[in-house]
């Protein structure tokens, strides 16, 4: 049986295959209206699928088809008909004359599989999927004359095929039009100045045409509303009724971005109004929103030209110069780093580009956003955990960062992340001039973007790992009060901190499940007072625009968040405040359909701006102080009940002799000053500090301590042992009297910590007080972003199928301490926990969640005796039941689809059989290596969320041509040894000089091991594990079954 993979992140070209087979009704398929009345309950806005729960379906808002260009019908042209070689090249020429001026110049063109497009000798585009034709404005590159254009066509297998048409408006508004037929010539060589208009190509042959437009397999892709050409003006659009928008406020579409200028997900405002935008794997674009309120009025993308500079995921313009954050190599061959692009001339075209500081890492966790300090002196630059950067000038915490996990960590099941450790994501700030670069604040996972308040203090928006969903190490994304030297406790696999750890700091507000991108102050929207405090976060997975409203508490903040622009279809990457007080935000990233749009408010509150007030957390210049201040000052500062202040004493004391700090422990401590003390000895001290520590812990009552105060004292307790080493037995004896008979306290975070602790000590019965904990708990406790996450419109219906059947996490915490109790154990405990394993395998989690549970099992075998395991195994206890069991087969018969296709059977839903659209999910197994709700596979990414950020021509691309887009989330790796051998696969581990990799995306129990003195180079592999055109076993209805149910969930 041929296993199939559908991988929604990695998309590339697909050879053309046979004519499409005769259509079958799928049998038992039923109407899912939902009620009587709504036959339609489906619609596609701006070529999205939406489910109307309003009944009828509605037109997509404003006029935007009739300012299409009319597309020109056109011929498809090769050098022979049927199947050609792989790799085939063909070189086209077509001249034509022109006289007069000219309005407008539009060339399409498609080509099976890749083409490089020529006018009169310039590259003007290429293209390397047929399904989606090029469109590109050449008014000023055709001249009155001769004109020639020159297509280099190259096929990748099976049926290979060219089309063009160049549609050219004359200043009296006539038409000339040229379209590929039998009068174009062709070469299968290349000849010199072929390109050029005076080339005698007398020579060359006569195409053969395959047929008109429209036909079988492409389709009609250069027919009937094609999609928008770059350099062709829009109007805005009106669209807050289609989407949740705050009251008072109105939303409009501006822009929709060609194919051709890819897909837009950084954004930077210029002083006069102007935006600057970067397309993710792309160049840089210019340009002008149009008035507020002017209906007449148009938008127009133009490249920035001349700028070999692109790939960006941040984008910022300050003191007259364009700092640019260059995150793929794709565009213009610039390393990884940050840039700085000025005007030299003074001719107001930027022009040359400098490199300030080069990075080591990138992808979608690489370089990111950037933000000018409120006093323009400093620029705050926030990268994710792939980054990989360089020596910085200052460090504002001390270099003594460490995994600090008392138990062994296990990695990610699925590899991501195995071989990368703190400091993870960071915050850093340098000089606009690309001096003094400092790290401010490390430990985060992927954060995207940052920005300041009113009040100048800075916040960032971290990544969760959705991967780690139902485990106890889940962190949802969250908001960060971004302090110098604060650590957030980001590390990989299993290993990722509670928020109450002592040494690391909590967030202002949890905000779920997502993908964070853009963030940006409310400060200059003409928005009312509430909206300018604000500070704004983008989530692309769950298409929402968060507006926090912050409040201090203590020394810092705390927040709440409202929805302020929410809605299927927008996969939303970044924003900014234009001169008009307008909020502009795009939409796109991976290269899906991207759109800039427009947030405006029209209610009758005061908009004029609120003044800036620096009466803010005094955190910041607290640390400045304290980096010149006496030791009293800092010791002082040590017992702080606040925990954002005690944490910046207890780093400035970490970068001072030890000895200072024994010392003033010896004249008198209070509670925190003396366990922040131990956390400092233990980061900063030796082996023979050990002893001191826990002296020091060993002086707090458990009774007297404050709840906050339990939580850090066995934090110390865990650091101690993590970084000084295992106690000796007075020290073990001590220590088990100070904290066993605590357990359990009845308090789940006290109890997970004194679980951890007590199982690394080997405490006597902690094996059978834990088990007696885990089977008291019958019920999942959800976090507390579950009830405003299951009210979201957009996903929360997947929210709620995966938290209903979602594991009790904390058991899981007291499974994955229990592993490391040595045997014996009675034959009832091993009963007990792994009947416990067998029955939390049907519980739904993250992509990693199985894996997760699996090396835990395995652990704590290893950990038995040998005679415990024999017993074990003569129990013949179920095992986790295969993904492939039971799956059903599709009724077919199958065809194979073009991108067209797909397209035209979602654009109609309204007989979709959702039910039977699962079934197909598992039949053409999807369900092997993708999760809806909670279950499947997790070798490619969880598709709930899918509606909101795919439109149809992305999906179809998606299923059909798995290699264009490899996300580094899923994506193999390439492994060259030194013999020159090599191997392909996922690295989920490197240890002790040991490579572990998975070349089974199906079973990532298979794996194999290399050694890593023997391996040349791992490079990331262009080739998705998923083969193309999986959808083909399927007839029409199963499709579009298939299809239904990927949006609906």
């Amino acid at each position: 049986m041929k296993y199939s993979l559908l991988f929604l992140s990695v998309l590339l070209g697909m050879p053309m295959a046979a004519s499409p087979q005769k259509e079958q009704k799928s049998p038992g398929a039923k109407d899912i209206s939902g009620r009587k009345g709504n036959p339609r309950p489906w619609k596609v806005a701006g070529d999205f699928l939406i489910r109307d729960t309003n009944g009828a379906d509605k037109k997509p808002a404003g006029n935007s088809r009739k300012k299409r260009v009319k597309p020109v019908r056109s011929s498809w042209i090769w050098s022979e008909l049927g199947d050609r070689p792989n790799a085939e090249v063909v070189y086209f020429r077509k001249t034509f004359e022109l006289k007069g001026g000219r309005k407008a110049a539009v060339l399409s063109v498609t080509c099976d599989n890749h083409y490089e497009a020529w006018i009169n000798g310039k590259l003007v585009g290429k293209g390397d999927n047929w399904a989606n034709p090029g469109q590109f404005e050449i008014r000023k590159d055709v001249k009155n004359g001769e004109n020639v254009i020159a297509i280099r066509g190259r096929n990748a297998g099976g049926v290979a095929g060219l089309a063009a048409s160049l549609e050219i408006t004359t200043a009296k508004g006539e038409k000339v039009q040229v379209v590929t037929d039998d009068s174009w010539r062709l070469s299968p060589k290349e000849e010199k100045s072929w390109q050029e208009a005076g080339f005698n190509d007398s020579r060359w042959s006569k195409p053969k045409v395959h047929g008109r437009m429209g036909m079988n397999p492409w389709g009609p892709i250069l027919g009937g509303g094609a999609p928008l050409v770059a350099g062709q003006p829009q109007s805005p659009e009106d669209r807050t009724d289609q989407y949740k928008v705050a009251k008072d406020f109105k939303l409009e579409k501006l822009y929709t971005v060609p194919k051709s200028q890819g897909s837009w997900v950084a954004m930077a405002v210029r002083p006069d109004g102007r935006l600057i935008v970067c397309d993710q794997y792309g160049g840089l674009y210019g340009l002008k929103p149009p008035a507020i309120g002017d209906e007449d009025a148009t938008t127009v993308a133009e490249p920035l030209d001349g700028l070999a500079i692109g790939g960006a995921h941040g984008l910022l313009w300050h003191r007259g110069a364009l700092y640019v954050a260059v995150n793929e190599r794709a565009h213009g061959g610039k390393k990884n780093g940050v840039y700085r692009v000025t005007d030299s001339d003074g001719d107001a075209n930027l022009d040359r580009i400098e490199l300030l500081k080069e990075f080591g890492g990138g992808g979608e966790h690489g370089l990111h956003s950037m933000v000018p300090s409120p006093d323009g002196e400093w620029i705050y630059f926030i990268h994710g955990n792939h980054a990989n950067p360089p020596a910085m000038d200052h460090y504002w915490m001390p270099r003594n960062w460490g995994e600090d996990h008392l138990l062994p960590r296990n990695p990610d099941g699925n590899g991501h992340a195995g071989g990368t450790m703190a400091p993870g994501g960071a915050v850093l700030r340098f000089r606009p001039d690309g001096t003094r670069w400092e790290m401010v604040s490390n430990g985060f996972r992927n954060p995207f973007d940052l920005a300041f308040n009113e009040h100048g203090d800075l916040f960032a928006y971290d990544a969760d790992m959705e991967w780690d969903l139902g485990m106890p190490w889940y962190r949802p994304t969250r908001i960060c009060h971004v302090l110098p030297g604060a650590e957030w406790g980001w590390r990989n696999g299993t290993g990722k901190w509670p928020v109450y750890y002592e040494d690391s700091l909590s967030p202002v507000v949890d905000i779920g499940p997502g993908s964070p991108t853009g963030a940006l102050s409310g400060l200059g929207g003409k928005f009312p007072a509430s909206y300018q405090r604000a500070i704004y976060f983008l989530d692309w997975t769950f298409a929402t625009i968060h507006a926090v409203h912050l409040e201090q508490d203590g020394s810092s903040y705390r927040g709440t968040k409202e929805e302020f622009v929410a809605g299927p279809g927008l996969p939303l990457t970044d924003a900014g405040f234009g001169k008009d007080g307008s909020m502009y935000f795009m939409t796109g990233g991976r290269r899906t359909a991207s759109a800039l749009w427009r947030v405006t408010y029209t209610g009758s509150e005061s908009t004029a701006p609120i003044k800036r007030d620096s009466a803010g957390s005094p955190l910041p210049e607290l640390s400045q102080e304290l980096l010149e201040a006496p030791y009293g000052k800092i010791y002082e500062t040590m017992g702080s009940s606040d925990r954002f202040t005690r944490f910046l004493g207890r780093i400035e004391a970490e970068r001072r002799p030890m000895d200072e700090l024994k010392k003033a422990i010896r004249k008198g401590a209070n509670t925190w000053q003396l366990i922040d003390a131990a956390i400092a000895l233990a980061r900063q001290g030796k082996t023979e500090d050990r002893g001191t520590a826990l002296s020091w812990l060993g002086k707090l009552e458990w009774g007297d301590l404050s709840k906050q105060e339990q939580l850090a004292l066995l934090r110390a307790y865990a650091l101690t042992f993590a970084r000084l080493g295992a106690p000796g037995e007075e020290e073990w004896k001590n220590s088990i009297a100070a904290l066993d008979a605590a357990y359990p306290s009845g308090d789940d975070e006290l109890d997970a910590e004194l679980c951890r602790v007590l199982c690394f000590l080997q405490a006597p019965k902690i094996v059978d007080r834990t088990l007696k904990l885990m089977a008291a708990r019958k019920d999942t406790k959800w976090p507390d972003w579950a009830e405003l996450a299951s009210r979201n419109s957009g996903y929360g219906r997947t929210v709620l199928g995966m938290l209903r059947n979602s594991p009790p996490a904390q058991n899981i915490h007291y499974a994955f301490c229990l592993r490391v109790v040595k045997g014996p154990w009675t034959e009832g405990q091993r009963r007990q926990i792994m009947e416990w394993y067998s029955g939390i395998q049907l519980r739904s989690g993250g992509n990693s969640y199985r894996k997760f549970l699996q090396r835990m099992r395995d652990d704590m075998l290893r950990n038995a005796m040998e005679d415990e395991r024999k017993v074990i195994a003569s129990w013949n206890l179920p095992q986790p039941k295969s993904l492939f069991d039971g799956l059903p087969t599709p009724a077919g018969p199958g065809k194979n689809y073009t991108a067209a296709e797909v397209v035209r059977i979602g654009k109609d839903l309204s007989q979709a059989d959702l039910e039977n659209g699962g079934i197909m999910f598992k039949a053409t197994l999807c369900f092997a290596c993708h999760r809806v709700g909670g279950e499947g596979g997790s070798a490619g990414p969880d598709l709930s969320a899918l509606g909101g950020r795919f439109t149809l021509a992305d999906l179809a691309e998606a299923l059909l041509e798995p290699n264009k887009v490899v996300s580094d989330q899923y994506q193999f790796s390439v492994i060259t040894k030194k013999d020159g051998s090599s191997a392909w696969g996922r690295v989920v581990e490197e240890k002790g000089g040991v490579i572990t990799l998975v070349s089974n995306a199906y079973d990532f129990s298979q794996t194999e091991q290399l050694r890593r003195a023997e391996v040349e180079s791992i490079k990331p592999s262009e080739v998705s594990p998923m083969p193309a055109g999986l959808i083909n076993t399927l007839n029409e209805d199963e499709l579009r079954d298939l299809l239904a149910f990927l949006v609906r969930k």
